[in-house]
């Protein structure tokens, strides 16, 4: 983890205090769009941080040097900000307000920044301190003594590789990328490559930055975003379209995450800080993380943490308020989008492209026996499932495959597929209603004995898992298990002929979306808006999520649009070997 309690820092930090991960920069200083001050009470946290100063003014309550200082000085100045933008006077005075024996603050990491051989100290110390309370990072002297050149320092530590620090210190790194562009630099190429390659194969970094590993450290993964956001990575790529997936899997029922079997606020407080860098909407967008901080306020104004019992200190509410403040971290001007807003595509030939959510593959360069005609993500997005015509299954990422029709003579092809709520079965359903269950997915009933005006073309599951519903091309629907019959399109008169269905996250309505891009809603699905008769070709499939204020449908030349909340398309066509069949999330 790149976070310790007092118990265990000794072993792993040594003299490397800056293993503690904290936010992002902000050369843009002003509060992303579509971000809110979540409801932490910032007077009662700012008196605790200032109840633990120590004689020699910092905040070194856990006894290690460099540890919490940093983190509580950027959240006395992220709690001073009154105006619009950003203002370093403000930050300064505020945090030089803060004195117990004639000593402040910036007494103490003055004495630190001249002692310190650390590169990632010094980058730190850029990032929390210098920067944003506008001292200067070359020439720092707060006391008015000898200055000291944090810049120098931690380009003394740079390695060949790109990285920083000694080998093990992977936050040294993701520090150095933070602080580069607060003084004026692009972060490295070879730093930006350094953090890239250092992901693990679950989308998320490890303390020791190793790629190898399994673990799912929060702390790391939320800085390691923050930085590659710093680098200018794009957030809508792969590595941090990965990223924001596996946080999305882990995030606890109360909207928090965990480290070391616990929910955790540091942990909890960087990935909010993460996810903002790269331009996910906390508030609308991720359940109940905005009260998760706000919940573990205690009465003295600290937010609590499980390392309370190794003894209480300002950490965990530190990083609390730089999370709910979000004015000077992380970066900002990010576009601002929604997990539920990404997508994948695939053609007829299996290509598979993702927007805004992780590749795994396709089968884009295998000949196939027929072509593809659907596909399913897992629940967590870490993986995805695609079907062609023949009910073969071809499984990426953490999709399991669980069986399949390939080897069987079906009445009718296959049209499509829908993947159980636990991700470990699914349905395939074939043109005349014929439903084939595999893995823990259960079957419920088909319209394969029955004569159909029109044929089937798709099939959604109800969040329970215990019902599906299937959708013929005249918008007629057939309920099954505990889905529930809400209404169709089956006695209209279309101007095209409906192409999928997507349901509500309570299942308790669902959508319908014709090839000209119309869409009718049903139950507790609201209308949404459509681009019917617009610059679309033939609208193939309609993709929901989470929320019910969403969905996405694309056309077979890969131009998709972004209905509700987040609207925003068509986005344009993409350059195919095949047509675009099937989309999911």
């Amino acid at each position: 983890m790149s976070r310790r309690t007092p118990a265990v820092i000794g072993t792993v930090l040594g003299a490397l205090a800056l293993a503690l991960p904290v936010p992002t920069l902000p050369w843009i200083p002003a509060p992303p769009a579509g971000a809110t001050t979540l409801s932490l009470d910032l007077a009662r946290a700012t008196a605790f941080i200032r109840s633990g100063q120590q004689g020699d003014g910092g905040f070194e309550t856990a006894g290690f040097p460099g540890f919490e200082t940093p983190d509580a000085i950027l959240a006395l100045a992220e709690a001073a900000q009154t105006g619009p933008t950003w203002n370093a006077t403000t930050a300064r005075t505020a945090v030089a307000g803060v004195v117990r024996n004639a000593k402040t603050p910036l007494d103490y990491v003055d004495d630190l920044a001249e002692t310190t051989t650390s590169a990632g100290q010094a980058a730190k110390l850029i990032v929390l301190v210098a920067a944003p309370l506008g001292l200067p990072a070359a020439a720092f002297n707060p006391q008015g003594d000898a200055a000291t050149d944090l810049v120098a320092k931690m380009d003394a530590g740079r390695n060949a590789n790109g990285s920083f620090g000694p080998p093990g210190t992977f936050n040294a790194t993701l520090y150095a990328a933070l602080a580069h562009p607060l003084v004026a630099r692009s972060v490295p190429s070879a730093t930006r490559d350094f953090i890239l390659n250092a992901q693990q194969g679950n989308g998320g970094w490890g303390f020791a930055g190793d790629p190898k590993g399994t673990d799912v450290d929060i702390d790391t993964t939320g800085l390691a975003l923050q930085a590659l956001a710093a680098a200018g990575v794009d957030p809508q790529g792969d590595a941090l379209r990965r990223a924001v997936a596996l946080l999305k899997a882990s995030q606890l029922p109360s909207g928090g995450w965990a480290a070391f079997g616990a929910e955790d606020p540091n942990a909890t407080a960087v990935a909010i800080l993460g996810l903002t860098a790269v331009g996910e909407k906390i508030d609308a967008c991720w359940g109940a993380a905005g009260d998760a901080l706000p919940a573990r306020q205690a009465a003295d104004g600290r937010v609590t943490s499980p390392n309370d019992s190794f003894g209480v200190n300002t950490f965990a509410t530190s990083q609390a308020v730089q999370a709910v403040s979000r004015r000077w971290l992380p970066v900002l001007g990010r576009p601002v989008y929604c997990p539920d807003d990404g997508y994948r595509l695939v053609a007829s030939d299996g290509g598979v492209f993702a927007v805004r959510s992780p590749y795994f593959g396709s089968t884009g360069a295998l000949k196939l026996n027929r072509p593809m005609v659907g596909m399913a993500s897992t629940p967590g997005g870490q993986g995805y499932w695609l079907v062609a015509a023949d009910g073969g299954v071809f499984a990426f990422g953490d999709a399991r495959f669980l069986g399949s029709t390939g080897a069987s003579t079906l009445n009718q092809p296959v049209v499509g597929m829908a993947a159980t709520p636990t991700g470990r079965g699914y349905w395939l359903v074939a043109r005349d209603g014929g439903v084939f269950a595999f893995g823990d997915a259960r079957f419920l009933g088909s319209t394969g004995a029955l004569t159909l005006n029109k044929a089937v073309v798709g099939m959604a599951s109800t969040p329970s898992g215990l019902g599906y519903w299937l959708v013929a091309r005249d918008g007629g629907v057939f309920a099954f298990g505990d889905a529930r019959f809400l209404g169709s399109t089956g006695a209209l008169a279309l101007n095209k002929a409906v192409v999928g269905i997507g349901a509500t996250p309570d299942g308790l309505g669902y959508w319908l979306v014709a090839a000209d891009a119309g869409v009718f809603a049903f139950g507790d699905a609201r209308f949404l808006g459509s681009s019917a008769g617009g610059v679309f070709s033939t609208v193939v499939g309609i993709r929901t999520g989470r929320r019910a204020d969403g969905y996405v449908y694309a056309d077979s030349e890969g131009r998709a649009v972004v209905q509700g909340s987040n609207a925003a398309g068509p986005s344009d066509r993409l350059r195919l070997n095949a047509p675009i069949v099937g989309i999911a999330a």
